[in-house]
């Protein structure tokens, strides 16, 4: 039809934002039923009084529920949502099983629901990319569009989850894609806006009611007014982020260890985590509920759950109005705040860490509410000034910035969720505060870390998007030389006479890829000639080399590079594997990427 490629993926877009907003809504309506049936439909006098041991059997049961659907049914890897769209879009091309899409509406509507303490967010990622990819495979997209349209399944979850669409688009440029260009733009924008028009529409055509977000925040009733005297006080507020942000990704990663090394089945690990959750959950009550003559220190009228467990947002809202800081005296609010930071680290990574499936944005978004007010009410309590529920609109930003190390995707989504333009300035010194401070008491975001143990590495942002666009079939191969395995070396020293090769390559009897033999390898076995005779192919050749394949990414192939310290690479079709087919050169990938650069 002579379609251009850039139509045919808007196109796609508006498909792709219109099937994530139908998931979207699926999977908030499914953690509704599964917390009401576990939560609310039980008298919070019984819950929260003699049967509040509860707290532990329900998300322990919905830990383990998770588990054997994880380990035994649907065999996937355990909730890594973002992260897993973000190692396919690295690795890849983009390539999710679509299946994934549905499995992660189950796990995950189960931890968020049954109390795990985990968001939606990380999980409609996942969900969007998955039928992203599908629709890229029903429509055979060209594989370098793949990260495109995984973009824009991102961007369309985020979009409708949060009514954010610009706060979407932005983390999936800044945090998953990592590319800023035109031609990756344009269709994450549809997408966005098209899930975000589309999930409204579901709302008020099929549920009859009046639509805001999946998950909003009250906007604020009472105009905040912010000066230059503030601006230190929103500084410390950004370094206090920071260190909050390093926290929950040191004790993630030291959490997600731990689980790895114990010794108990895979599919009991988050029952583990939702127990200890659980366990936490009661010591609260009991504290801060019993302890105050209530059942409940918020609320069960706001919150039917324990304020630390789910996604929190019911918890988080009373703490964006002021009435919240004039109920208690300020030593006390800061007590109540401090473990509820606590609690909120420590349930976030006993819940992820333990292979609960969920996201870390709500968590983080909780995290800087509580921050944030704790921030203000000691700057109240001193006579300085300022609004303490304003500190913690501005710090739920900053604790995301810091722990995404996405400032700019961060202060979009504060503002699109609270929808309160005033909160922006601060918001934007906070949160690139927290980011800054962040990166320098660790380099790693939360994701980036858990990349980097899968022997994944992001480089610079001009780096990632040119040779994640590129293909190695777009590279101009060198001819291989084939010698076998039982081949006397001395025909490999009588071929470098007569031709230019510097590597070779060793196939088995059946010619399938075997190894390779390198100019290190030649130049040491040159330092004993009399061994020369002697020696076979395959005792000098090098078995660690990997194939790559046609289709893998110039990003990926770098990698490689990098890791095994090689001149060249053998290079294999698709479908095809061990038969080698050339030579990729890192002199050879260069010259393209400068090539791709200078057209650029």
């Amino acid at each position: 039809m002579r379609i251009r490629p850039e139509t045919v993926l808007l196109l796609l877009a508006f498909v792709i934002g219109v099937l994530t907003a139908g998931a979207a809504v699926g999977f908030h309506e499914l953690i509704e039923v599964i917390r009401g049936v576990l939560y609310e439909r039980i008298s919070p006098g019984v819950l929260y009084g003699k049967w509040i041991f509860l707290l532990v059997l329900i998300p322990a049961g919905g830990g383990l529920a998770v588990g054997i659907l994880t380990r035994y049914i649907i065999r996937i890897r355990e909730g890594r949502g973002i992260i897993d769209v973000m190692e396919s879009v690295s690795r890849t091309g983009g390539r999710i099983d679509p299946k994934v899409a549905l499995e992660r509406i189950v796990t995950a509507a189960i931890t968020i629901g049954s109390g795990g303490s985990a968001g939606a967010e990380g999980p409609i990622v996942q969900i969007g990319a998955g039928i992203a990819s599908g629709v890229g495979r029903l429509f055979r997209v060209a594989r370098q569009h793949g990260p495109v349209l995984i973009g824009c399944g991102s961007a369309a979850g985020i979009s409708a989850i949060f009514n954010a669409p610009i706060g979407g688009v932005l983390f999936t440029l800044e945090v998953i894609l990592r590319d800023f260009s035109i031609r990756t733009f344009a269709p994450v924008v549809v997408a966005s806006v098209i899930a975000n028009f589309a999930t409204q529409s579901i709302f008020q055509q099929v549920f009859h009611q009046p639509y805001a977000a999946i998950f909003t925040l009250p906007r604020m009733d009472i105009p905040i007014e912010f000066h230059f005297s503030q601006v230190w006080s929103f500084a410390l507020l950004g370094v206090l982020c920071a260190i909050v942000g390093v926290c929950v990704t040191r004790l993630m990663h030291w959490m997600e260890v731990r689980f790895e090394k114990m010794r108990v089945p895979t599919a009991v690990k988050p029952a583990i985590g939702g127990a200890f959750l659980g366990g936490m959950g009661v010591i609260y009550i009991v504290a801060l509920g019993w302890g105050l003559g209530k059942q409940k220190f918020i609320p069960w009228s706001l919150y039917s759950m324990p304020a630390f467990f789910g996604d929190g947002y019911g918890a988080v809202r009373p703490m964006l109005g002021p009435e919240f800081y004039h109920q208690f005296h300020w030593v006390f609010l800061l007590l109540v705040l401090g473990v509820l930071c606590v609690t909120k680290v420590v349930g976030t990574c006993l819940t992820l860490g333990s292979g609960g499936a969920g996201g870390i944005i709500a968590p983080s978004l909780f995290l800087g509410a509580v921050s944030g007010g704790m921030v203000g009410v000691l700057l109240t309590a001193g006579g300085i000034g300022g609004e303490p529920h304003a500190y913690a609109l501005v710090g739920m930003g900053a604790v995301l910035a810091a722990v995404v190390h996405a400032p700019l995707a961060a202060m979009l989504i504060t503002f699109e969720v609270t929808r309160d333009y005033q909160i922006v300035v601060p918001a934007m010194l906070a949160c690139i505060i927290a980011t800054s401070g962040a990166r320098f008491l660790y380099q790693d975001s939360i994701y980036t870390m858990i990349l980097r143990k899968r022997g994944v590495r992001l480089g610079a942002v001009a780096d990632v998007m040119l040779l994640r666009r590129l293909m190695v079939e777009q590279v101009s191969l060198e001819p291989a030389t084939v010698v076998r395995m039982d081949d006397p070396f001395m025909r490999i020293w009588e071929m470098i006479t007569s031709s230019e090769s510097k590597d070779y390559v060793v196939v088995d009897r059946q010619g399938v890829y075997a190894g390779m033999v390198t100019a290190d390898e030649i130049k040491s076995a040159l330092i004993d000639r009399e061994a020369i005779p002697l020696l076979t192919v395959g005792e000098l050749m090098r078995t660690d080399v990997p194939m790559v394949q046609s289709t893998d990414t110039l990003e990926a192939v770098l990698d490689v590079f990098a890791r095994h310290d090689v001149a060249r690479l053998p290079v294999d079709i698709t479908g095809n594997e061990g038969k080698v087919i050339g030579l990729i050169s890192r002199a050879g990938l260069m010259k393209r990427y400068q090539k791709e650069l200078a057209e650029g």
